[in-house]
């Protein structure tokens, strides 16, 4: 909203408020007794607020406010409000007229203060409702917005039945409109998501603002209801002081189930603010990639975020050199954290086992749960070092390892598995890292280009899934076939129990060797948050949010996730962008589109009201085709892209063939149209089958 605009919705409120002013001075020395009168100073108050509404709405800018911030400005607000109130309160215990049921008889200065007095409590209740609003809309459904128009559309009726212009049937009415606001108030007020993604400071000072505002909407309903105040109000403007009253229970309701929830909340602090730490490690790794060319920086990075990943009290990155005449490796430490080198080869060595020929024979990261007592560290008992449990994990380029990724911690028992799957998945990071750094190094800008794209391919097939998940019900055939450039093109599957199955599919715009690096982001962004995201939409919605400020301007990410629920024979999926999902049943084919934006394009609110979820039925012989638009750009000598249409008869042809097969046969029929044995784009396809 212009300062303009702000400037004259302040000025038209307060001059309606004035001119209501001085028609109750006048109404004290003079009897206007036209209905006239009273009908126009009704409708002023009911003017100055819409106007002040409408002024303190524009005035809350287009970002909110964090949420702890935007309850600790409504609780300054309410402490003035109080004081304001206190003060009224005093005038009138030392007024001679105490008993007086009217404000006109307290005289100009007792009108002006009781004036006064209204104004403060109908803004404040303005704020209220902005600040509640807020706090409902955040991470809001579609129902929130319907939920919450009712209780605005309730509120407007209950303060209009309390009109002194309506006949005195009207009071029934208003006693039924206001307990129905009363109750679209308490199913408003379970509307707490935004408790679940404060962090444990974040909690602290929401269980102690809610409590302050709880006890603070309880004194103002004391007040309006059982003193004196509660005449003023109603002589100023009876829908006023309906509206004070109702905003008041909105407020004692709400937060005190905000701070009911906070408080069972704080277990799950913790939880929260260290997969936020994961997100933001991976973020700034992926951020190293690109920007960081110096080896020393980035490997000082690396261990430094290995402590933030896993919460480690020491990390070191070793890497291979090479083997000696024995045919033993040879190792180089790189970078440590709050350990020595002589403690590390202590640790790593022994003159019966080593940890590292471990790793080295298994090709998969090393958990010792307990130093002490397992044979392959019980040496490190006796040298009085403080390492209850550690864990070593590979680092692989082109199937070769080239170093270990090692953390420790003072405790047994310090990794579980959800730590090894993110040091998995940060070891592969640095992998790329560490890859992209030795050969910005060590090569000429065109050699060092030609072999950053051969590093980008491989570490493209290493992100991809390794094999195809086992379903008894579910026949699976995925295929990704990179173009004569590194491409952005993503696929995953999650198991999320013995009869779910998760699958994404993804597209990064642009090519080269950054659209490789964001893939491997999504990918670890997809394996951190799809077993803690509810739905396909859940996970979209976060996924953007932890991409929105590490894409680069230009950049952004089409993705589909889809979950296949096996017990109740359906698919629910939700769409960044990305291309339609095929689903064939029987011979007729449908494109299933739900609605959404590409990731890292928009922020938080209109993505999130734009993203839409979808479930689909599914029976025997129903094939859902997952792709990337590779194939429907796929361009013959003519030009023509090979489009929707061909993809889908095809699979119409083969939907009686195995999953594998129609697979190859959209591939071969592609190629059949192109003429050529490699593509302009990157084709991605994944193909599955219920059986």
């Amino acid at each position: 909203m212009s300062r303009l605009k702000k400037i004259l919705l302040a000025f038209g409120a307060l001059a309606l408020l004035l001119v209501v002013y001085l028609i109750d001075v006048v109404r004290m020395a003079v009897d206007l007794g036209s209905v006239g009168w009273t009908t126009f100073r009704e409708l002023a108050v009911l003017s100055s607020f819409v106007l002040l509404f409408a002024y303190l709405n524009g005035t809350r800018g287009v970002k909110p406010l964090a949420v702890p911030k935007n309850i600790g400005r409504l609780l300054a607000y309410s402490i003035v409000v109080l004081a304001i109130i206190g003060a009224v309160a005093l005038f009138q215990d030392s007024s001679s007229d105490a008993e007086s049921p009217a404000v006109p008889s307290l005289g100009a200065i007792g009108t002006l203060l009781y004036s006064i007095a209204a104004i403060a409590l109908g803004a404040f209740s303005i704020t209220s409702l902005l600040t509640i609003r807020d706090l409902v809309f955040y991470k809001r459904k579609k129902w929130t917005k319907r939920n919450f128009g009712a209780f605005v559309v309730a509120l407007l009726a209950a303060n209009a039945a309390t009109l002194p212009i309506l006949p005195a049937e009207g009071r029934l009415l208003s006693s039924l409109l206001f307990s129905l606001t009363v109750i679209i108030i308490v199913a408003n007020s379970f509307k707490q998501n935004w408790v679940v993604y404060l962090s444990r400071r974040e909690k602290l000072y929401s269980i102690a603002y809610t409590a302050l505002l709880f006890l603070t909407f309880l004194g103002v309903n004391i007040l309006i209801n059982q003193t004196s105040l509660e005449r003023a109000l109603v002589s100023y403007h009876s829908p006023l002081q309906s509206f004070i009253q109702l905003n008041a229970i909105f407020g004692v309701v709400y937060f005190g189930m905000a701070f009911v929830s906070t408080l069972f909340h704080m277990p799950t602090a913790e939880v929260y603010e260290r997969k936020q730490s994961e997100l933001t490690s991976l973020h700034n790794l992926s951020r190293l990639v690109t920007q960081v060319f110096d080896f020393s920086d980035l490997v000082e990075s690396v261990t430094s975020m290995t402590l933030e990943v896993v919460g480690a009290n020491s990390a070191w990155l070793e890497l291979i050199k090479g083997r000696n005449e024995q045919g033993e490796v040879l190792v180089e430490v790189v970078s440590l954290k709050n350990t020595t080198r002589q403690q590390i080869e202590s640790i790593t060595v022994n003159s019966d086992l080593s940890l590292r020929q471990f790793v080295i024979e298994s090709k998969r990261p090393l958990v010792v749960d307990d130093v002490s007592n397992d044979r392959r560290t019980r040496h490190i008992k006796k040298l009085d070092m403080e390492v209850g449990s550690l864990i070593c994990v590979p680092l692989a380029s082109h199937k070769e390892l080239i170093g270990f990724l090692h953390a420790t911690k003072e405790f047994r028992y310090g990794f579980d598995q959800d730590d090894v799957d993110v040091l998995t998945t940060f070891a592969d990071h640095v992998t790329i890292a560490i890859e992209n750094s030795k050969l910005i190094a060590s090569s000429l800008e065109r050699e060092r280009f030609q072999q950053e794209i051969m590093v980008a391919q491989q570490m493209q097939k290493r992100l991809l899934p390794q094999k195809i998940p086992q379903y008894k019900s579910l026949e699976i055939a995925a295929v990704s076939e990179p173009s004569l450039e590194v491409g952005g093109d993503y696929y995953d599957f999650i198991a999320l129990g013995p009869e779910k199955l998760g699958v994404v599919i993804g597209d990064v715009s642009g090519k080269g060797v950054s659209a490789a690096f964001y893939m491997a982001e999504v990918k670890g962004i997809f394996q951190s948050l799809s077993r803690v995201a509810a739905t396909p939409r859940d996970l979209l919605l976060r996924a953007n949010q932890a991409l929105a400020d590490s894409l680069e301007r230009k950049a952004f990410i089409s993705l589909l996730y889809a979950i296949f629920d096996i017990t109740h024979t359906q698919v629910v999926l939700a769409r960044a962008g990305h291309c339609p999902m095929i689903h064939i049943s029987g011979d007729r084919a449908d494109m299933v589109r739900p609605t959404g934006l590409g990731l890292g394009l928009t922020h938080e609110a209109i993505f999130e009201e734009s993203t839409d979820e979808t479930t689909i039925g599914l029976k025997s012989g129903d094939v859902c085709i997952f792709y990337t638009d590779g194939l429907s750009e796929s361009r013959n000598a003519e030009g023509e892209e090979f489009g929707y249409d061909r993809i889908v008869n095809v699979a119409l042809s083969a939907r009686t063939k195995s999953s594998e097969m129609i697979k190859d046969s959209i591939l071969q029929e592609i190629r059949n149209y192109t003429g050529n044995s490699s593509y302009g784009d990157d084709m991605t396809l994944v193909v599955v089958k219920v059986v």
